[in-house]
């Protein structure tokens, strides 16, 4: 549950008799699974018998030792051990009744729980668990001044230090009177004092000016100390014989605790972070002042990246930060500091949908109405004469190496390239596509934009300081590399297992009535029969990993019951006889529906698309919540029915919103209403996704179920394993910094893992464990994708289809002499030469080299024209491929569409007469052609697919809903059976086939007729429509007006609304309305 940091923060605490701090992770770690597991049984807690230590005493001596030392060595690790017990036994509370009234957050006696676990996290500088404590602290009991009190302190933990400050303006010259007894009076001064203190407290972090002789600081640690000091006062008075003596024992631990407080601030205070260097200090300073109206405190792993001057402008730097543990916010810091020097920013990221929430994340971050800047994720704008790059550009790294080899004039003003998920860059599996086209848009950009800092950001990056030692090398300035593990957030992980005596009764029960049920039938079934597979049920539990270094250290696992019913399992035959399967699926749908019982929100994760819907679909059936659409939830739910045809082809049925599915087949206000209703504390309770959607999917979860840990192999070759960073991913969902402090990852694994006894011993049980708890999060060390091509040419594989690509994007370095030295200059800063001249082998890689320049000019020889050969370079296709489109261009150069619609159906015909053209240009979305079809995925492409396609693309050109392509299609989105109703067709053909086939297509016809200069003689509304044609067939508008309206009314997401408001438009238009009249 804790990183290697968190846990010597604890292991730091102070030794008391009886408790080894040594012991504390695993002791805190136990305590909050066992919690776990009790919400998901609906169990209560046992009386901690027996135990010299139960959570209560561990929490109250810690709390003393915090509030009473001097020593921050001292105060932070007790601080963080008593705010840890605290917020677990707060938890524990969550399953009782609630008895009696709700007491007030302070009183004369003493401080809540919530409000002392709250700060004493402040203290110990986790800021995301003070955050999650901070929000349950009462408010609304006690006098006036108690109220303010718990509020400024709620929002003081919680990051909202302005409305402290908005708080404090609305009471100015109205503040409260004291009324009541003397002792009611004296509190309620004291609460007040507090308060003022606080606001002082505030005015630091916000650097606001200071208008009296010290400092809001010290002016607050002075109120803090006047309470402290008044709380507990002996004196004598007016002669009166004896002493007069005061005690307010809640106040002065308040007192204490915050001015504990007020002692982190200095250094964790972000406007007073100094502006870099060459920067503009005026917006420098307004955007840190902006940023800390909802997050004013740096983190200490973020503090840690600042002293290595990252952020500085002409620095490069590799930053490795555990999973949730603040990439994209950390990076924001250089990014200002990019714009504050002038310059513009390109961010990459994995994958289209992620750069989608990259790009609105970022404008919410530097929004154009207070710093005029703009960021843009619309890649396809960019190609349009005229454009330019925005301050910041979202983009893919496949994008940016398009932008690099189309326009790279452009890249003169950038600054900053910031690639996330950097660990990408390294081919992990034998596609090699996507890491490769990372490490020609890296090399490309520092040829382009040489001087541009660059800024790597990664969690699972394994060999940090070697990669950052290359990025030194390839651009002549230093590179900073900075590894930190510590987590601002933290999960218990465990694996879902069953005991092997109960799965071995089940399965010999399953055989018999299998093999009853065959005799009487007369014949052997040859699957498992539905009355054999009932039988296989069992109880589950989990076994819970307590330590990040669980293997190696004792007492480091737990095991817990699930439920205290039994799970329906799976099975098949074997020629052992029955084999019980884990029945992931149903599994995850069951904990998740346990979950959401006790008020507990899930993410669910399975493998496929389909799966991700029918899950979604049978919990939200179980939960049977009515979740009231919100307005704006409401637009979108219309806009969807609007795009789809009728409520009835969406993910979401006809409304059922209790649990939403998320994944790459819906559409994208689908997926938007899905994140919405999840993030809603009263909206969906689940949400089924699929790993591919893992990455930077920012839907923070209190559980995380991964629903198996295999999926589909390519080829129908069986089942393979999940990659490490892929459930890592999909682990990291649980708990979020910000939004909840602790989470829970359970595995479902594949095929069902069993125990024997106590000691949790057995092997395959270890090694699932082993996979959703490693040492860190650290798992991929980057090899150069060159380095793959150069192997694969060395060992024969010429026609390798990432070969040809390659040497194909190397046709220009041939085409001219034949000189070797360009080619030469670009291998030689590759990554896998750097590497070689590391290990004094660069004689070796240079012959490889060598090997490749000769297919580059074997592929150069014939004398192809300079149009082909550029095109190439920029592409990777085929020259012989281009140079047949050349023709067949000038063939029809006199005759050349002047629509978008007349285009696509040039391409179209082109394709179907072109077979080795349709083959390669189509060979990454031919599954799912196909599948718009309705033909089997395993058949070949053929010209009667691209037949039936065409007129359900000009329909999604023209603006029809789905229901009617999916007709078009020849689908049935009529049927009852939901599989077909949610129009699955015409879904591959809008989410896969035009987008990630077609559009590419229309871009390369697009780009040789302007390299052609065919569109000279033409007029210049012909010359716009080829401009546009690759935006306008990917976003599905049949004309270059109706693309320029979307992008001027992006307000309105859906492609039907559009059409339809185009349309309207343009009939008011026609009609002679004048806005103004």
């Amino acid at each position: 549950m804790f990183d290697v940091q968190t846990a010597e923060l604890l292991e730091a605490a102070p030794a008391v008799p009886g408790l080894d701090p040594a012991q504390l992770p695993q002791l805190l770690t136990r305590h909050f699974a066992q919690l776990v597991a009790r919400r998901l049984r609906g169990a209560q807690r046992d009386d901690d018998e027996g135990t010299d230590w139960p959570l209560e005493r561990v929490a109250d001596v810690n709390e003393i030792m915090a509030t009473v030392s001097d020593d921050p060595e001292v105060r932070r690790p007790a601080a963080f051990v008593a705010g840890t017990a605290q917020q677990i036994l707060a938890r524990e509370s969550e399953l009782r009744e609630p008895v009696g009234d709700p007491v007030a957050a302070v009183g004369r006696d003493q401080v809540s729980a919530t409000l002392s676990a709250a700060l004493l996290f402040f203290i110990a500088e986790q800021y995301a668990d003070a955050y999650e404590a901070g929000g349950l602290i009462n408010t609304r009991i006690g006098s006036a001044e108690v109220r303010r009190l718990a509020s400024h302190i709620r929002d003081l933990v919680c990051g909202r230090v302005e409305a402290i400050l908005g708080r404090s303006a609305q009471l100015d010259g109205d503040r409260p009177v004291l009324e009541g007894c003397i002792e009611e009076r004296a509190f309620n001064r004291l609460a007040a004092t507090l308060a003022d203190g606080i606001e002082h407290l505030a005015r630091y972090v916000l650097s606001e000016p200071v208008d009296g002789p010290i400092g809001h600081r010290q002016q607050a640690q002075r109120d803090f100390k006047q309470v402290f000091r008044l709380s507990s006062n002996e004196a004598s008075w007016r002669g009166f014989a004896g002493v007069l003596r005061t005690s307010y024992p809640g106040p002065a631990q308040l007192a204490a605790l915050l001015l504990a407080a007020s002692g982190g601030l200095a250094g964790a205070s972000l406007t007073r972070l100094p502006p870099p260097a060459g920067s503009d200090e005026d917006f420098w300073k307004g955007w840190l002042r902006f940023r800390a109206q909802s997050n004013p405190y740096v983190w200490q792993n973020h503090r840690e990246a600042i002293a290595e001057d990252f952020h500085q402008v002409g620095r490069n730097a590799v930053l490795v930060l555990p999973t949730g543990a603040g990439k994209t916010t950390v990076s924001t810091l250089k990014i200002a500091s990019t714009l504050a020097s002038g310059r513009k920013v390109i961010f990459l990221a994995p994958t289209h949908a992620l750069a989608e929430q990259v790009a609105d994340d970022l404008q919410g971050l530097f929004p154009a109405d207070r710093f005029g800047m703009k960021v843009s994720g619309e890649f396809d704008s960019l190609l349009l004469e005229g454009s330019t790059l925005q301050n910041i550009e979202v983009m893919t790294p496949e994008q940016c190496l398009a932008m690099l080899s189309y326009s790279p004039e452009s890249f003169s003003d950038v600054g900053l390239l910031v690639f996330d998920e950097c660990h990408l860059l390294s081919p992990q599996t034998h596609k090699i596509g996507r890491a490769l086209d990372g490490m020609l848009c890296l090399l490309e950009f520092c040829e382009q934009a040489p001087n541009a800092d660059l800024l790597f950001l990664s969690a699972m990056l394994k060999n940090a300081q070697d990669f950052g030692d290359w990025i030194t090398s390839l651009t002549g300035r230093v590179c900073a590399v900075v590894e930190l593990l510590w987590k601002p957030s933290r999960q218990a992980r465990g694996v879902v297992v069953y005991r092997r005596s109960d799965i071995s009764t089940v399965e010999a029960e399953s055989l018999s009535i299998q093999l009853a049920m065959d005799e009487e039938g007369g014949k052997a079934a040859t699957g498992l029969r539905v009355a054999a597979k009932r039988a296989l049920t069992a109880q589950p539990f989990v076994v819970w990993g307590l330590r990040h270094n669980w293997a190696a250290v004792p007492d480091a696992r737990a095991l817990t019951a699930l439920s205290t019913e039994t799970f329906a399992l799976s099975g098949k035959l074997s020629n052992r006889g029955v084999v019980a399967l884990p029945n992931a699926n149903e599994t995850a749908a069951r904990i998740a529906v346990a979950a959401a019982g006790t008020g507990a929100k899930s993410i669910i994760f399975v493998n496929t698309k389909p799966v991700s819907v029918s899950t979604a679909k049978d919990i939200a059936e179980q939960l049977a919540m009515d979740v009231v659409l919100n307005e704006r939830e409401a637009a979108l739910w219309s806009t969807i029915q609007t795009e789809l045809g009728h409520a009835r082809h969406s993910v979401f049925g006809n409304g059922a919103f209790g649990a939403v599915p998320h994944n790459a087949a819906m559409l994208r206000i689908e997926r938007m209403l899905s994140e919405r209703l999840y993030k809603r504390s009263d909206g969906a309770m689940a949400i089924v996704a699929t790993p591919t959607l893992a990455q930077g999917l920012n839907l923070p979860a209190q559980i995380a179920v991964l629903a198996g840990d295999k999926r589909a192999a390519d080829e129908g070759n069986g089942r393979e394993d999940l990659q490490a960073h892929e459930l890592l991913n999909a682990a990291a969902r649980a708990g979020r910094a910000g939004h909840l402090a602790n989470g829970v990852v359970l595995l479902v694994p594949e095929p069902l893992v069993t125990f024997r006894n106590s000691a949790l011993n057995d092997s395959p049980l270890l090694a699932k464990l082993s996979s959703v708890l490693p040492e860190d999060d650290r798992c991929v060390t980057i090899t150069d994708p060159l380095e793959r091509i150069l192997d694969r040419i060395a060992e024969g594989e010429t026609d390798d289809t990432e070969v040809r690509y390659t040497v194909n994007r190397l046709a220009t370095l041939a085409s001219v002499d034949g000189d070797p030295s360009q080619m030469d200059a670009l291998m030689a800063r590759s990554f896998g030469a750097y590497k070689a001249r590391q290990l004094q082998q660069e004689d070796a890689y240079l012959e490889k080299v060598l090997g490749l320049w000769t297919e580059v000019q074997e592929a150069a020889e014939d004398e192809w024209d300079s149009v082909v050969v550029g095109l190439a370079s920029k592409t990777g296709l085929p020259l012989d491929l281009l140079e047949r489109l050349r023709n067949k261009l000038d063939a029809a150069a006199a005759d050349l569409p002047t629509s978008v619609v007349g285009w696509v159906h040039f391409i179209f015909g082109w394709l179907q007469e072109d077979v080795a053209a349709r083959d390669h240009l189509l060979a990454g979305v031919r599954e799912a052609a196909l599948k718009a079809t309705g033909a089997a995925t395993t058949g070949k492409l053929m010209k009667s697919t691209l037949v039936d396609i065409e007129p359900a693309v000009i329909a999604w050109l023209h603006g029809e809903p789905l229901n009617a392509i999916e007709r078009i299609l020849k689908g049935d989105p009529d049927a009852k059976a939901p599989t077909k109703a949610i129009c699955p067709r015409a879904r591959e053909l809008a989410s896969t086939f035009v987008v990630r086939g077609l559009s590419f297509i229309a871009g390369v016809v697009a780009r040789m007729v302007l390299d052609m200069d065919l569109t000279l003689d033409v007029d210049p509304e012909a010359s716009l429509v080829v401009q546009s044609l690759a935006a306008a067939v990917r976003r599905g508008f049949d004309s270059p007006e109706k693309l320029a309206f979307a992008n001027g009314n992006p307000q309105v997401l859906g492609r039907v609304e559009l059409h339809r408001l185009y349309v309207a438009k343009n009939s008011e238009d026609d009609l002679g309305f004048d806005d103004d009249n």
